[in-house]
């Protein structure tokens, strides 16, 4: 099985929210999964990102580089569970050290509030 991502948009103060909801299998196609978040965020001019990384079987692992391939100069905020809470600082210091702003959250409501934080300054 692949992936299959289902976008919408979200029009911010500050700008453009894509949405992105991830299902299927990533190890395989991680980096080609955030290269089409960040095409579609390109054709959208969405200025942030939200990624609900939760429907992916074998995430972890690749998550990283899924993300990274997405970040593209956008902050990105991360929707996934607790159980993988442990791996998500290393992602974020990595994100951090290529000058990107990743943060992972539990629920979309958390993370929009955190993007549209950064739209009020």
């Amino acid at each position: 099985m692949g992936y299959r991502i289902d976008f919408g948009i979200e029009q911010g103060a500050g700008g453009r929210t894509l949405q992105a909801r991830i299902q299927g299998r990533s190890s395989r196609h991680a980096e080609r999964i955030g290269r089409d978040i960040a095409e579609q965020a390109k054709r959208e001019s969405a200025r942030q990102l939200l990624i609900d990384v939760r429907g992916l079987a074998d995430r972890l692992g690749a998550l990283g580089t899924l993300v990274l391939a997405a970040c593209h100069h956008r902050r990105v905020a991360v929707i996934d569970s607790g159980d993988n809470e442990l791996f998500h600082p290393f992602s974020e210091l990595k994100a951090q050290q290529r000058g990107y702003e990743v943060r992972y959250f539990f629920d979309a409501a958390t993370a929009l509030e955190w993007l549209h934080a950064e739209d009020s300054h």
